[in-house]
């Protein structure tokens, strides 16, 4: 295990007073925060993390003093501490294992995933003080678009290439801006197989944006278009489908968010990563093939 360095140490004992260390949870690799279990002389334990980057900080620490209340009582973790200058946090154990790395099967998966929507809907209706409605100019979309199909080309075949520029050549419209987790993932929603309760974690990313920008994207192409039992379950934890709008949105983003996942999970040796990215690509083949043969000059 690391050792945790002696100023967040005094963070921690000035919170919870003595405490000894369990256990590290920390995930490998670089831009990764660290993570440690301690557990105090009562036996109460709690949890260490040291984000791996300022904007992440502020990020977590702002979504448990502003949002996570609204997911309800022990929903998520509560913030003990905080110290921006060692970009670490102490907070609380929430009860549950990682549906990642114990993954769920039949009725318990439903049930989970229904929570997971009911969640997320949660969280985006949290109130905030930015505007209600998010407007991507169409400089910065092409700027983005650009950059996808610039980092495609170093990694993928022309015919994907092509595929990706067809899927993103309509910017989104104007979409709700909303609280999001920003990676949410069965890795950062832990089942109570006891109470059967989902819980959630890890809101570094947490920010306003539209859901569409990475919370569903990711969703959807990485697990529900392949599962359509589980993508009826999240939905109706969600309390809606998406409109059109949105699908079209979801698609667009979710294209960029592939090649980033690929891009980043390669230059790191991540091969997590990269099947993620991959399955996401398969199912944006399916939907663009789909889209072909729906089209009427492909019918005649």
């Amino acid at each position: 295990m690391t050792d945790i360095p002696a100023r967040i140490e005094d963070l921690v004992t000035t919170a919870v007073g003595e405490f000894e260390l369990v256990a590290e949870h920390s995930w490998p690799g670089p831009d990764r925060p660290q993570i440690w279990e301690v557990r105090g002389s009562d036996g109460q334990r709690w949890f260490i993390k040291r984000h791996a980057r300022p904007k992440g900080h502020r990020r977590e620490v702002a979504a448990y003093q502003s949002w996570t209340h609204y997911l309800g009582a022990g929903r998520a973790p509560t913030l003990v501490a905080a110290d921006t200058g060692a970009r670490a946090i102490v907070i609380t154990p929430v009860a549950g294992k990682s549906m990642h790395s114990h993954p769920l099967e039949g009725k318990d998966e439903l049930e989970a995933y229904q929570q997971a929507g009911y969640l997320l809907a949660l969280l985006h209706s949290a109130p905030t003080d930015t505007l209600t409605q998010a407007v991507v100019g169409e400089d910065e979309w092409e700027a983005a678009v650009e950059k996808m199909l610039n980092d495609a080309a170093l990694y993928l075949p022309a015919d994907v290439t092509a595929m990706l520029r067809h899927l993103t050549q309509e910017r989104p419209g104007a979409l709700p801006a909303q609280v999001c987790h920003a990676d949410y993932q069965p890795r950062n929603w832990l089942w109570d197989s006891t109470t059967r309760i989902l819980r959630l974690i890890d809101f570094e990313r947490t920010c306003v944006e539209p859901a569409v920008k990475r919370d569903l994207p990711r969703l959807q192409l990485r697990i529900l278009a392949s599962r359509p039992k589980v993508r009826a379950a999240f939905y109706d934890g969600f309390g809606r489908d998406l409109t059109p709008a949105e699908r079209h949105a979801c698609i667009a983003y979710g294209a960029q968010d592939a090649v980033s996942a690929l891009k980043w999970g390669l230059e790191h040796q991540d091969v997590e990563t990269v099947d993620a990215a991959h399955t996401m690509l398969e199912n944006l083949r399916a939907h663009y093939n789909h889209g072909l043969m729906r089209s009427p000059s492909r019918r005649r």
